[in-house]
C-alpha cells in the first residue's frame, strides 16, 4: 500500500513539473490528446476494422537487400543460429525463444506481467522496478531481420519456420490497442521498419511462409496488425514538447508502412502527410550544421535511420524527398562522421541506451554509427564521407552497406572539415581520420537539449572529452539506466558526471525527473582561433546564473598540438563565495597513480601528466563510490564499471583560477 501510495505521489510530481514545461499553445494538443485516447479505448474512431483492399493493391520494391559480396555470410548464420541456440540479448539479460514463442508482454528483466488493457492508459514511466525499455526492446523485432538475412542466404527451412512461429505468436499475444505493446507510438513505427526488412528479405507475398490457406490466414493477420499499427502510429502522433525523435520515428514507420504495403486508401493520405513531417522535422531537429537538438548522439544515429529508412523506401518507389532534406542529411551525416573515431565509434554524449531502429548483419561495419557512414557514403555523393570511411582503421571498404539504394545524389558539400559546429553547440578537432593526430578533443558548448524538456540531454555544458593517439583518456561516463535505478539515471545526467565544473553541489540545470530538465541552459562561444597547430577558445554557460548569487562559468582551453599539451582554465564570474567541484572522469581501462605535485594516467599505449593547480582545493582520486555516486562509466546500457576521477573540490569566487594541464607522454 506505501508503495503504491509513493508511486501515485511521484507520478503526480512528474505530472505537474512536467506540465510546467509546456507552452499555452500545446493545452489544446493535451486536451485532445486525452479525448482522443479515451475515445479509442472506448472503440470509437480506432482501426479495430480494416478497410478492404483497394483494386489498384501493389506491394512497394525492396529497399534492403543482402551485401554483394558474400563475405558476411558467416557473420549472419553465426548471429542466426546463437539467437536460435540462447535466446535474445537484452541488454543485460537474455530471452529464451521458447520455440518461437516469448512471452510478448513480460518484462524480461523482473518478469513482471504486463497487463492487456488499453495501450494507450499504461503509464509506462511508473510501472514500479520495471523499466518498460526491456519489454520494447524485445518488441522492436530488430532481431528478427538475422533470421531472414539467414534464411536468404542458406535458404534452411528452420529460420523461415522460426519467423512464421514469431510471427503467429506475437499477433495473438497482442492483439490491436491492448497491452504495453501498443503504448507508444515510435515502437509501431520501429516495428513497421523492421516488418518491412523481413518481408522483402523473405520474399514478400510469395514467401513460403504464406503457402496454402495457413499461410494465407497467417498473411491476413499480419497485414491487419499492419494497417493498425500505420493507423496507431497516425492517430497518436507526439506532437509539440514530445516531437523529439518519436515523432520522427512515428512518421518514419508511416512511410515505410505505407510504400511496402500499398493496400489500403486511407493509408496513401496518411503516408503523404507523414513525408511532410519529415521534411519539417528534418529542419527542425537538426540544425543547419548537421547537429541533432536533442544533444544526444545515439539519438542523432537513432533519428538517422528512421530517416534513411523512409528516404530508401520512397527511392525504390522511383521518387525521392526535397533536395532540402538530402542537404540537412548530408549535414547530418557530416557531423555523425566527424564525431566518429578512428575505431568507428562516438563518445556517449546525452542519452545513450544503444537503442537502433534496424541493423542488417554482414555488411563489414563493426558499429551501428559505421554502418550509417557507409550508407550515407553510397547515397551522397559527397567526398568527405567516402574519405573518413576509408580513413577507419577497418578491414571493410567504402562499398560495404547491406543497404539496397539508388544511384548517388549530388549534394553541396564542403571542401574540407568542419570543427565548429556553431549552432549544435561542439567543438570536434582532428576529425579522427588523421592517423597522426596525438590529442583528439570533443567540447560541448551548446544547449542543454530540444523542446524545453531536454528529455535526452545531459547537464554537461562546457564539458570536455579527450583522446591520445586514438585512445581515450578523459570520457562521458554514459547513462546506464533510464527507469529503474533513479538515484543513478540522476547521477549518470547530472554535472558531477561530466568533464566540467559543478556549483554549491548542484546541477548546471534544475532535475525535474528521468527525461525532464526545468530550466534551460544557453552557452556561448566568446573567443576562437585554430592555425592548425595551436587552438585557443573560451566560452560560458549561464546554468548557474539561477543561484541566490548569480555565477556565471568560464572555461579557457589551449590545445597545442605540436606540444601535445591542453591547457584549462576556469573561472567564475560572481559577487560572493561558492563551493565548486571540478570533476575530470577518466576510462576504466586509465590507471591513475601521484607523481609528485601532478598525477600519472597510464592508457594501454601512452599516458597523460595531469598538472592541477587550484588554490584551496582538495585534489581526491574517486573510483567506484555508491554514496553518492561518483566514479562510474556505462560502456553499454545497464552496464556499469568503475572509473577513476580527479575530483578538485573547494571554495571559489571572482579572483579564483583552477587550472588543469594534460600532457602527453609516449611510452
Amino acid at each position: 500500500m506505501m508503495a503504491a501510495t509513493n508511486n501515485n505521489t511521484s507520478r503526480l510530481r512528474w505530472l505537474i513539473r512536467r506540465l510546467s514545461r509546456i507552452s499555452p499553445a500545446e493545452v489544446p494538443y493535451r486536451v485532445h490528446g486525452v479525448l482522443r485516447a479515451a475515445a479509442q479505448g472506448r472503440g470509437w474512431f480506432d482501426a479495430a476494422r480494416v478497410p478492404p483492399a483497394m483494386a489498384d493493391a501493389a506491394y512497394g520494391a525492396p529497399w534492403v537487400a543482402l551485401p554483394s559480396e558474400r563475405c558476411g555470410q558467416a557473420e549472419v548464420l553465426a548471429a542466426a543460429d546463437a539467437l536460435i541456440a540462447h535466446g535474445v540479448p537484452v541488454f543485460d539479460t537474455v530471452v529464451p525463444l521458447n520455440d518461437g514463442s516469448p512471452d510478448w508482454n513480460r518484462d524480461p528483466k523482473t518478469g513482471t506481467a504486463i497487463p492487456l488493457s488499453f495501450g494507450l492508459d499504461i503509464d509506462f514511466r511508473h510501472l514500479g522496478e520495471v523499466d518498460i525499455k526491456y519489454l520494447w526492446e524485445l518488441n522492436r523485432h530488430v532481431w528478427w531481420v538475422p533470421l531472414a538475412q539467414a534464411w536468404q542466404w542458406s535458404g534452411h527451412p528452420r529460420y523461415l519456420e522460426l519467423l512464421g512461429r514469431l510471427l503467429d505468436s506475437w499477433l495473438a499475444a497482442c492483439p490491436y490497442a491492448r497491452g504495453a505493446n501498443w503504448s507508444s507510438p515510435v515502437e509501431h513505427g520501429i516495428r513497421l521498419i523492421n516488418w518491412s526488412i523481413v518481408w522483402h528479405l523473405v520474399g514478400g507475398a510469395e514467401s513460403p511462409l504464406f503457402a496454402g490457406a495457413a499461410g494465407q490466414q497467417r498473411l491476413a493477420r499480419w497485414l491487419d496488425s499492419i494497417y493498425q499499427h500505420i493507423r496507431f502510429a497516425s492517430d497518436n502522433y507526439s506532437f509539440h514538447s514530445s516531437s523529439d525523435n518519436h515523432l520522427i520515428g512515428e512518421a518514419a514507420g508511416v512511410v515505410v508502412g505505407a510504400v511496402t504495403w500499398d493496400r489500403w486508401r486511407p493509408v496513401r493520405a496518411l503516408a503523404e502527410r507523414a513525408e511532410r513531417i519529415l521534411e519539417e522535422e528534418m529542419v527542425k531537429q537538426f540544425a543547419a550544421d548537421g547537429v541533432n537538438l536533442e544533444q544526444a548522439l545515439c539519438y542523432h544515429k537513432f533519428s538517422l535511420e528512421f530517416l534513411l529508412a523512409a528516404r530508401l523506401s520512397v527511392a525504390a518507389g522511383g521518387r525521392r524527398f526535397s533536395a532540402a532534406f538530402d542537404q540537412r542529411l548530408h549535414a547530418a551525416l557530416l557531423f555523425m562522421a566527424a564525431m566518429l573515431d578512428r575505431h568507428g565509434r562516438v563518445a556517449p554524449i546525452g542519452d545513450a541506451d544503444d537503442g537502433k531502429v534496424f541493423r542488417l548483419l554482414g555488411d563489414g561495419a563493426r558499429t551501428p554509427y559505421e554502418a550509417m557512414l557507409a550508407a550515407g557514403a553510397r547515397l551522397l555523393q559527397a567526398p568527405l564521407l567516402d574519405a573518413k570511411l576509408a580513413a577507419l582503421d577497418s578491414a571493410a571498404t567504402p562499398a560495404r552497406s547491406s543497404l539496397l539504394v539508388p544511384a548517388a545524389v549530388p549534394v553541396d558539400s564542403p571542401a574540407q572539415w568542419p570543427q565548429w559546429f556553431a549552432e549544435g553547440g561542439y567543438l570536434v578537432t582532428d576529425h579522427g581520420a588523421a592517423a597522426d593526430a596525438p590529442l583528439r578533443l570533443i567540447m560541448d558548448i551548446g544547449p542543454l537539449g530540444y523542446n524545453r524538456i531536454a528529455g535526452h540531454g545531459h547537464a554537461d555544458a562546457l564539458a570536455l572529452l579527450l583522446a591520445a593517439e586514438g585512445e581515450d583518456f578523459l570520457i562521458d561516463p554514459g547513462t546506464y539506466c533510464y527507469n529503474a535505478a533513479p538515484a543513478l539515471r540522476h547521477y549518470f545526467r547530472g554535472t558531477s558526471a561530466h568533464n566540467t565544473v559543478q556549483i554549491d553541489g548542484s546541477d548546471q540545470s534544475v532535475y525535474g525527473g528521468s527525461f525532464l530538465w526545468l530550466r534551460d541552459i544557453a552557452s556561448r562561444m566568446h573567443t576562437y582561433q585554430d592555425d592548425g597547430v595551436q587552438l585557443d577558445l573560451e566560452a560560458s554557460h549561464d546554468g548557474y546564473l539561477r543561484l541566490d548569487d548569480p555565477l556565471r562559468h568560464v572555461r579557457a582551453l589551449q590545445l597545442d598540438r605540436s606540444a601535445g599539451t591542453l591547457a584549462v582554465t576556469d573561472r567564475f564570474e560572481c559577487q560572493a563565495a561558492h563551493q565548486a567541484a571540478l570533476h575530470w572522469h577518466f576510462a576504466a581501462h586509465c590507471r591513475i597513480e601521484r607523481d609528485g605535485e601532478a598525477w600519472l594516467v597510464h592508457g594501454r599505449a601512452v599516458s597523460l601528466r595531469v598538472e592541477i593547480d587550484a588554490p584551496g582545493c582538495s585534489i581526491t582520486l574517486v573510483q567506484g563510490q555508491e554514496m553518492p555516486p561518483l566514479g562510474w562509466s556505462s560502456p553499454r546500457f545497464y552496464e556499469r564499471e568503475a572509473s577513476p576521477v580527479l575530483r578538485v573540490a573547494g571554495p571559489v569566487d571572482a579572483t579564483t583560477r583552477l587550472r588543469s594541464r594534460f600532457t602527453l607522454i609516449k611510452h
